[in-house]
């Protein structure tokens, strides 16, 4: 039997120029499959949450940036809220 996990939760800021992106990364989160991750997005903010450790979502949340937008460019577009 698997024990139950805390659903983790990780935030990140975005700027205006990084507003295109957002339905992009939508798309490559659902193509990682299992265990989803649920995407929120309130104004300049995107909030993930899934069944996960907080490592793992954040991993797989910066391989679909990466993905959609390159290293060089999510990380000047996003920033996380800590």
């Amino acid at each position: 039997m698997v024990p139950d996990v805390e659903p983790a939760a990780y935030f990140l800021a975005f700027s205006p120029d990084a507003a295109p992106i957002v339905p992009r990364l939508r798309e490559e989160l659902e193509r990682q499959g299992a265990p989803p991750i649920h995407i929120q997005r309130y104004d300049d903010v995107l909030a993930f949450r899934c069944q996960t450790g907080s490592f793992m979502l954040r991993s797989r949340v910066a391989d679909a940036l990466m993905s959609v937008c390159g290293h060089d460019q999510w990380t000047r577009l996003f920033w996380p809220l800590e």
